[in-house]
């Protein structure tokens, strides 16, 4: 079977799954609705649906819309990183947009915001990080990869270190909390507005990278290697540095800090696809959906309160990286 023909089948397999978890996901949760119950509620008016209706449109729609969102955000800037820099350790925090992000809310919650605000200003906080990270990048040098990871982990520390600022001054009895729970991640604040602004963000992205697909490939081989290609290399770096701030500051936002999904989606996705993201980028769509409404369902279906996203995404995260590391490394570590 040719490579391109094993892509359309997993792709068409793992869009109708993340279809499938969509949907069953608005069904299932501490109050489940049956499949007649459903099809009723969304298929007519009748007020023998009305609770049913509520729960699905007012509360799982939108988590289950940022949830599938935030996924594919996470996997892409994943990947878009991990192909950029030519290093496939690298997550969508590289270059300090999820701590600046955590700072920014904080920062917000310490001031008592709405949820709307502390949103936005995770959103601007993650993108000021890197903008500095960038900036302190060129200062050293402005060609080298090398120099922009160091200014992202330079960043990423003093950020650290401003959050643990802000958690000795919070209250421990109400706002030390509230970082605290909002740092490990979840969806029970999402609303339709939220999952609109994601929305038209992840779209407009994810339209942009698949535009550039072949041009990210060559810019994935070098500063040279572009150059012979005819690719202006410093201008789509720099292009797909801020799509991949964009997604993960928007998820960020949206989520608060998700880990793993941006580092093992991309992996699972090389190992189909090899290392063409025009390839590579529809399956980390559908995987990365699936891996996040799964985990979001996981989350709030089978405690009383909510476990956190970052529990569930570590525990199954790491889990199937050490897989991946022991049955597939020469794969996952080869630079075909």
């Amino acid at each position: 079977m040719s490579r391109t023909k094993k892509i359309v089948i997993f792709f068409g397999l793992s869009l109708f799954i993340l279809l499938t978890v969509f949907i069953t996901a608005l069904m299932v949760g501490r109050y489940s609705i049956s499949i007649k119950d459903f099809v009723g509620s969304i298929s007519t008016n009748d007020s023998i649906y009305d609770t049913q209706r509520s729960v699905i449109i007012n509360l799982r729609l939108p988590r289950t819309i940022i949830a599938g969102l935030t996924g594919i955000a996470l996997s892409v800037s994943g990947l878009l990183y991990q192909e950029t820099f030519q290093n496939k350790l690298v997550s969508p925090g590289l270059l300090g947009v999820s701590n600046g992000a955590s700072v920014g809310a904080a920062i917000a919650i310490l001031l008592g915001a709405t949820n709307s605000l502390i949103s936005f200003s995770a959103f601007v906080a993650g993108i000021i990080t890197v903008i500095l990270t960038v900036i302190i990048g060129r200062l050293f040098n402005k060609s080298s990869s090398i120099s922009l990871i160091l200014a992202g982990i330079v960043i990423g520390g003093f950020m650290s270190s401003i959050m643990s600022i802000i958690k000795y001054t919070a209250d421990p009895d109400t706002t030390l909390s509230s970082i605290t729970y909002w740092l490990m991640g979840s969806f029970a604040d999402s609303t339709l507005e939220k999952a609109f602004v994601i929305s038209i963000i992840v779209f407009i992205c994810i339209a942009i990278v698949l535009s550039i697909s072949w041009r990210i490939n060559i810019v994935a081989l070098g500063y040279e290697e572009a150059q012979t290609k005819g690719i202006n290399y410093r201008f789509y770096r720099y292009l797909i540095i801020s799509i991949a701030t964009l997604l993960t500051a928007a998820s960020v936002a949206c989520a608060g800090a998700i880990s793993w999904i941006g580092l093992i989606i991309p992996h699972i996705v090389r190992l189909i696809s090899g290392r063409n993201t025009s390839r590579s980028i529809p399956l980390c769509i559908t995987f990365g959906g699936v891996f996040m409404i799964v985990a979001d369902i996981l989350s709030r279906t089978f405690t009383g309160g909510e476990i956190p996203l970052s529990a569930i995404t570590g525990a199954f995260g790491s889990i199937i990286f050490v897989i991946l590391l022991v049955i597939k490394k020469r794969e996952v570590f080869s630079h075909d």
